[in-house]
């Protein structure tokens, strides 16, 4: 029996999205609005069981991407979603290097977020990234700078734990 109702949830989900894959397993190769699959999806709400059990079954969906660019990681970097991050960057730490259509990794996603772990992560996966600008010029720093995100921007002097 599951002791916090938030904890109960996700343990429903990863199983019905189990069920419905055992099912049809084509299903995790379908497609939603604005080319969003079933890991994007589970990625941007933080679903980090439905993760493990999509990218199980079909890691190849590391590879895909909405229609602006952006993938999995970007998506849960961007919402602070630390479990998925740490997911995705074990996974695969050059997930952390694609870049979407304006050119921004998930770095420059992460910073617009809510969590200096999230970008803690990040950075610990691929410490250059940080030099990488945006087809605009802007680093992630810059972007930090622009969102007031203070906490960010003295990342440098916070150790980082994986």
């Amino acid at each position: 029996m599951c002791t916090q109702h938030y904890n109960c949830v996700y343990f429903i989900v990863a199983a019905i999205v189990q069920a419905l894959l055992d099912h049809d397993p084509g299903l995790i190769k379908t497609f939603a609005q604005s080319n969003a699959t079933p890991l994007i999806s589970a990625a941007t709400r933080g679903h980090a069981d439905v993760v493990e059990e999509l990218l199980s079954r079909d890691p190849t969906q590391l590879e895909m991407t909405r229609s602006n660019g952006k993938n999995a990681l970007h998506l849960a970097a961007r919402q602070g979603h630390v479990s998925v991050v740490k997911i995705l960057l074990r996974k695969d730490q050059q997930l952390a290097r694609r870049t979407d259509k304006k050119g921004q990794t998930a770095l420059h996603m992460a910073v617009k977020g809510v969590s200096c772990e999230v970008v803690k992560l990040i950075l610990a996966a691929d410490t250059a990234i940080v030099m990488l600008p945006d087809k605009f010029g802007n680093t992630a720093l810059h972007v930090a700078t622009r969102k007031k995100r203070t906490e960010v921007c003295y990342l440098h002097a916070c150790p980082i734990v994986l």
